[in-house]
């Protein structure tokens, strides 16, 4: 059992240490680099047009942008490293021979806890971006939160 202990703590270490250096490499990339930004953005499935918004933002908005898109990418990449670590006890719980089921439903709930967490970030992300734009480029952005794209035929 001390065994299992000291390798989920080390894993940790492991996990936390990834995050903080993905974190700081983020630091010096330029506005709309942000991978996981964009392959959110672009799995939303908007077209060319609900990206329009990015064309128009000041630099004051741009700066702010940036800022709100480092500190969620910092939170998020703490909790995605913390629910690995969590789904491999997990699957370390079920491939025990006499597996404690109350056990993995506990931990299945602090995985669902965890997961609702950056549920709640991305959503709180969305609403605090839209909070910067003008009003002219809330349409756009807020047409690549719907999934809208011309492509779709809808108008």
């Amino acid at each position: 059992m001390k065994k299992v202990s000291r390798i989920v703590r080390l894993s940790l270490i492991v996990l936390m240490a990834g995050a903080t250096f993905a974190s700081a490499q983020m630091g010096g990339m330029e506005h709309g680099a942000d991978m996981k930004m964009e392959k959110m953005e672009h799995h939303e499935g908007h077209g060319e047009e609900a990206m329009s918004w990015k064309k128009t933002l000041t630099e004051d908005q741009k700066m702010k942008a940036d800022k709100m898109h480092l500190e969620l990418k910092k939170a998020m990449d703490v909790l995605e490293a913390k629910v690995k670590l969590k789904e491999a006890e997990l699957n370390t719980m079920v491939t025990k021979d006499k597996p404690d089921t109350n056990a993995i439903h506990g931990k299945i709930n602090e995985i669902a806890e965890l997961k609702k967490e950056m549920m709640t970030k991305k959503y709180d992300h969305i609403v605090e971006m839209r909070s910067i734009l003008t009003p002219e480029q809330r349409v756009s952005f807020d047409l690549g939160i719907s999934g809208w794209t011309h492509h779709e035929g809808r108008h």
